[in-house]
């Protein structure tokens, strides 16, 4: 067994929490930005944004799907990656640990928890908690998830402490892509979780069942005008639309399926 680990990280604005399900799995998301205020083009807020949420079965005793894609933004929510310190994903994939020369490049971290198990059996009982410190890195054009963990394991699935069976130190690589959420512009975080982490070893899936992530406000002056790593450049009317889409890896029994969660919230 190689690697034992699935990431995700979600980017949301304001307080919100969506919960929703789709053929077995329920998706929650709850969020918050740390600067109020709607924002514009001509006076963007830079914000920092905490994000939590959560993956799992309609049947509490079983791991959920195994996710293969997120899309995760939030309406008037854009990033401006090229203006701040990067590090190359070379740099941080399969490395003991971090170098020293991306800590400028480090824009926010948290934990994420994953339940790894046979294919034949979604049960719990027959998984294995996996919980990773989780490293986010700016790589100038996205977000590098940088996975940090090993033994002990955990002593249950709810524990909040960092272990797996396994050493991990690996990497997700993740781009922005400019989109349109709510009819503002607004930056989605796309990325796509590896074969090797999905299934460690044939006939074993690896489930995330939680993320906790924080991701700092980081600000400049661009041609005279303050702009963040990430910020606020508008707002329709008094509610801003999160959206969070997850998107489930093929079985030899079905394709993908692909779930959008959205949330109105005060702006």
């Amino acid at each position: 067994m190689r690697k034992l680990f699935i990431a995700a990280l979600a980017v949301a604005a304001l307080a919100a929490v969506v919960t929703v399900a789709y053929a077995a799995n329920v998706y929650t998301v709850d969020g918050s930005t740390s600067k109020p205020g709607k924002g514009s083009k001509a006076k963007p807020i830079p914000t920092g944004i905490e994000l939590d949420f959560t993956v799992t079965e309609t049947d509490s005793s079983k791991r959920a799907t195994v996710i293969e894609k997120y899309a995760l933004g939030s309406e008037g929510l854009v990033t401006n990656p090229k203006n701040f310190p990067k590090c190359a994903f070379s740099d941080l994939d399969n490395e003991p640990s971090p170098p020293a020369k991306c800590r400028k490049a480090q824009v926010g971290g948290g934990l994420v928890k994953n339940a790894a198990g046979p294919s034949n059996d979604q049960s719990l009982s027959s998984s294995t908690p996996c919980n990773l410190q989780v490293r986010l890195y700016n790589n100038g054009r996205g977000m590098i998830i940088r996975l940090d963990g090993g033994p002990p394991i955990p002593p249950s699935f709810e524990s909040d402490t960092v272990g797996c069976a396994l050493p991990i130190h690996t990497a997700i690589n993740g781009r922005f892509v400019k989109r349109t959420i709510g009819g503002v512009t607004s930056s989605d975080f796309v990325f796509t979780v590896p074969q090797n982490l999905k299934h460690p070893l044939a006939g074993v899936d690896n489930s995330i069942r939680s993320n906790e992530s924080d991701i700092r406000l980081k600000a400049k002056r661009v041609r005279g005008k303050r702009v963040g790593f990430y910020q606020k450049v508008g707002c329709k009317g008094g509610r801003r639309t999160i959206r969070a889409t997850f998107t489930t890896e093929a079985t030899a029994s079905q394709g993908p399926q692909t779930f959008t969660a959205t949330k109105n919230v005060k702006c």
